[in-house]
């Protein structure tokens, strides 16, 4: 025998490598599953974010002008996103949304996008594997 040639401790045993292969697929499978899932409460959860900080900022804007933009209380401004640091003193105020047709375009087209990807996804179902 030659002492280049390395000998193998055991048999090359196919099926147990196609058995091994087999489970990874299915545990694969298992975790894209999950990660598909979890992507589609994430998006789900998001878009319920985004409506209940629009009805909030509503809300507040409603209320501010009621009662004075200077009257409303600092706890009430925290989840709003139209508070703005103004001046040397640092006064904050409630400054309404300028509307923005271009940006608004663009953002509806990213929302677009988005749902579309997030229906392509959920009919996916299946792995390439299987």
């Amino acid at each position: 025998m030659s002492d280049n040639v390395i000998e193998f401790p055991k048999s090359f045993s196919q099926n147990a490598m196609v058995d091994q292969l087999t489970a990874i697929q299915i545990e694969l499978g298992n975790n894209y599953q999950k990660v598909m899932e979890n992507y589609q409460m994430c998006r789900q959860l998001e878009l319920e974010s985004s409506n209940l900080q629009k009805r909030y900022d509503e809300v507040l804007l409603r209320y501010a002008e009621l009662i004075g933009h200077e009257n409303v209380p600092a706890g009430m401004m925290e989840y709003s996103t139209h508070i703005v640091e103004r001046g040397e003193e640092e006064e904050i105020v409630i400054v309404p949304p300028e509307i923005d047709s271009e940006l608004k375009l663009l953002q509806d087209k990213v929302t677009e996008t988005m749902n579309q990807l997030a229906i392509y996804l959920q009919g996916i179902g299946n792995d390439e594997l299987q």
